[in-house]
């Protein structure tokens, strides 16, 4: 065999019983794989299934307890993220981890270990260094300036920036480039979705990827390979073709879907609503936007990024002020409208920022579910941690939170997890009677995103209006009995899901 056929069927990544332990958490159990030169590789599981344990070790920030990693056919070890970056492993983040007061070319340029190249004596070589950028991002077919501020780019354009940044790695012993994509989407509308998946095709002609998403269409439509992990163990490696959708739910969760269909509930004509917004608007960011939430019913609202429809409902949460427009509970108009008097009249919100806003990271989860509403764990004034640790033991039961620790404090849980108990925490007042939810499935695995799903219904049931800022057009068609669309601050169109009909195109249309 020639050297050159030999390169070519070495894997680009193999690990061979890879162990990592938690003290008596087991995270991964032996996990053994492979991903070949130009090969994009789909990562599924559930949260807590060890996904971002294994990725943490790809990029050198955990240390394995047991096992070998290969990479381009050499057996090494990472002591921190720099030596991943020097093997020629590279990773986009969900959330973005860019120096966004800096240029495209000083961020290209920093490797994961913050060593920055194109210096000179301590300073830029500020030709070497935007020659590089420039080369760097012609390979993934970008046009971006490499002078440009990142903090002037679009959110779709600073994803190319980490993807430019992730390939930028010292592959100069041979071998190829291997790229982590972990949620790259979660955060991107369809059409800047769209761009993400052709940059991914083209990253395919130099390398390798690893695409993590909970999406499955997703993982579908760009994968080659789709490997699947479930409680620390890879269950899984199926070729694309040769799986479906429902197999990979499977899979993930160890049952079929059991997604309940949504019952669509016409409105009363003699029932008011429990909440009302008439023409309310704010400059620079919607204006005249009126809707009726009513009891046992969900209100969806669709639009791209800056349609308005986040900033409208934080207005009816109270988050933020409106310069004009009416806010009514149960047919009177509210003053002095905000988050505390929402809270009191019964309002519950989801924000989609839920490690900033939507939770205290300090605190235990079960100080976290009761936090909004300590009276059902309370004695007058006083909470009793007993009573307090039932609650949060309920929820963490119907909801499965992992791992099943009411104690652990709610930033060391995964985003899927820190979600549903976010959510819990709303769920858990009696008194609840409008619920606003901004991308409640943000992160969320399929199987958690069932489980919300039907509690959010359940919710419904029992007689609470909610107001629903979807991921996905398919979640509004599913979740909705009334869907708005909203495009540039106004409502562009509105349906009535007992009586239209309406396709994702139609939405389309009055969204662009």
């Amino acid at each position: 065999m020639t050297q050159e056929t030999s390169q070519a069927t070495t894997p680009t990544l193999r690990l061979t019983d890879v162990r990592k332990s938690f003290g008596p958490v087991d995270a991964l159990k032996g996990v053994s794989l492979y991903i070949k030169k130009g090969e994009v590789i789909g990562l599924i599981g559930e949260n807590g299934a060890g996904k971002s344990t294994l990725l943490k070790i790809l990029t050198g920030i955990y240390q394995p307890d047991g096992g070998t990693i290969e990479v381009n056919g050499r057996v090494t070890k990472f002591r921190g993220p720099r030596d991943a970056s020097a093997a020629g492993i590279g990773v986009v983040h969900q959330e973005q981890s860019l120096f966004t007061n800096l240029t495209v070319a000083e961020n290209i340029a920093m490797n994961a270990g913050g060593h920055r190249t194109g210096t000179r004596f301590g300073f830029y070589d500020w030709r070497a260094l935007n020659k590089a950028a420039s080369e760097t991002l012609e390979i993934i077919g970008s046009k971006l300036n490499p002078k440009t501020r990142v903090g002037d780019l679009s959110f779709v354009d600073r994803q190319m920036v980490e993807i430019a940044r992730a390939i930028r790695t010292d592959t100069s012993k041979g071998g190829s480039p291997l790229v982590i994509l972990d949620e790259p989407t979660s955060l991107l509308e369809r059409g800047e979705t769209a761009v993400l998946e052709r940059e991914i095709r083209k990253l395919k002609s130099f390398g390798s990827v690893i695409f993590v998403s909970h999406r499955l269409d997703e993982i579908m439509r760009n994968c080659d390979r789709i490997l699947v992990m479930r409680n620390g163990e890879l269950v899984a490696d199926r070729v694309t073709e040769s799986v479906t959708e429902d197999e990979l739910f499977k899979l993930m969760v160890g049952h079929a879907s059991h997604a309940s269909k949504s019952v669509r509930k016409p409105v009363d004509p003699k029932a008011t609503p429990i909440l009302e917004v008439y023409g309310l608007s704010r400059k620079g960011k919607y204006q005249d936007v009126s809707l009726a939430a009513h009891a046992g019913r969900v209100t969806a609202i669709v639009g791209t990024s800056g349609s308005g429809r986040e900033e409208v409902s934080r207005a009816i949460f109270g988050a933020e002020k409106f310069d004009s427009g009416t806010i009514r509970l149960d047919g009177s108009e509210v003053r002095g409208w905000r988050i505390p008097k929402a809270v009191r009249k019964g309002l519950g919100f989801v924000p989609s920022e839920r490690k900033v806003e939507g939770m205290v990271g300090g605190y235990s989860a079960a100080e976290n579910i009761v936090l909004t509403n300590p009276g059902k764990a309370a004695v007058g004034p006083i909470v009793l941690p007993w009573k307090r640790n039932k609650i949060a033991q309920d929820w963490f039961t119907t909801l499965d939170v992992r791992p099943n620790d009411i104690g652990l404090e709610l930033d060391r849980f995964s985003g899927g997890n820190q979600q549903k108990v976010v959510l819990a925490k709303w769920l858990n007042d009696p008194e609840l009677r409008v619920l606003v939810l901004d991308h409640p499935l943000r992160g969320l695995d399929p199987g958690a995103a069932e489980t919300v799903n039907e509690q959010i219904k359940k919710a419904v049931a029992n007689g609470a209006a909610v107001v629903l800022l979807a991921d996905t057009l398919e979640e509004a068609l599913d979740m909705g009995d009334e869907i708005l669309v909203m495009r540039d601050g106004a409502v562009t169109a509105r349906y009535d899901m007992t009586v239209d009909d309406p396709s994702t195109l139609d939405l389309l249309e009055r969204m662009v």
